[in-house]
């Protein structure tokens, strides 16, 4: 799986645009932009895995906190049983908040959204690159006489 760091590398590589080549630069931002569509698309289903194992996580910690997880499912997860009182709504979504579990999941989906959106902007940025180069090519040839 590939990371925002390593698109960001590769991004600042397809960034650059030689202006003597602009016939070739024209034809490679297809090819530029499926690249970053694909990682687009596998951060976004990294994020949806995320999201649904999230949700899936908050069910079983809520059961966990309230004290109504059987043991072999608290064998399953390695936990203990809770030995505190049944929480609140307030205090049982204050136990969640500063659960490691879910703070480590809800750090990874932010980290996700991140690379969702660095591929949205890279993206856009190919989007109106093609436009932007073919104007310039077509005033290339306007000067040239072509």
């Amino acid at each position: 799986m590939i990371t925002i760091e390593q698109v960001l590398t590769e991004w600042k590589v397809d960034a650059v645009i030689d202006e003597s080549k602009l016939g070739d630069a024209i034809l490679r931002t297809p090819m530029i932009h499926s690249k970053y569509l694909e990682y687009y698309i596998q951060f976004k289903r990294q994020l949806a895995s995320a999201e649904a194992k999230k949700s899936k996580l908050s069910y079983q910690k809520r059961k966990y906190f309230r004290g109504e997880m059987d043991a072999s499912d608290l064998k399953k997860n390695g936990w203990s049983q809770w030995n505190g009182l049944k929480p609140s709504a307030t205090e049982l979504n204050q136990l969640l908040d500063f659960d490691s579990d879910m703070a480590d999941l809800t750090r990874a989906i932010s980290e996700l959204k991140t690379s969702v959106s660095g591929c949205e902007y890279i993206m856009g940025q190919l989007k109106s690159r093609e436009y932007s180069l073919k104007t310039v090519f077509e005033y290339q040839k306007y000067l040239s006489g072509n």
